[in-house]
Parts: C-alpha cells; structure tokens; sequence
C-alpha cells in the first residue's frame, strides 16, 4: 500500500479520508468475495484478524499489551 504520512488531517479531511478507505475497503472485500466464493461471515472473520494485527502492531509499538 502507500506510505505512511505523520501528519493529522483536519477534521473535514480525516472525514472524506475515512469514508474513501471504508468505499475502497468495500470495493476491496467485494472483489475478493467474487474471487475467492467466500461468504459474508468469511470476510468479516477475515476483516476481524486484520483488525486483530493492527491493534498488534499498536501495542507492539508502543511496548505495552
């Protein structure tokens, strides 16, 4: 994916970023599901595992559980 920006959008723009990034993520879960035959309690699981390792990486960079 792109890079990571270090930087804090205005509320306006965190907005429209965070409501392009949930119609990707649905575009994105759409073609898999199409692609894979996967069910709709499929993708969610798989989207609770990514969730799961974000919040890994979090905790991980901030050296606490």
């Amino acid at each position: 994916m792109g890079s990571t920006r270090n930087y804090m959008a205005n509320p306006d723009q965190k907005t429209i970023l965070i409501e392009q990034a949930s119609k990707d993520i649905k575009e994105i879960c759409n073609k898999f599901q199409e692609d894979s035959g996967s069910s709709n309690s499929e993708v969610k699981a798989l989207l609770r595992e990514i969730s799961n390792l974000l919040e890994t990486e979090e905790e991980t960079k901030f050296g606490f559980r």
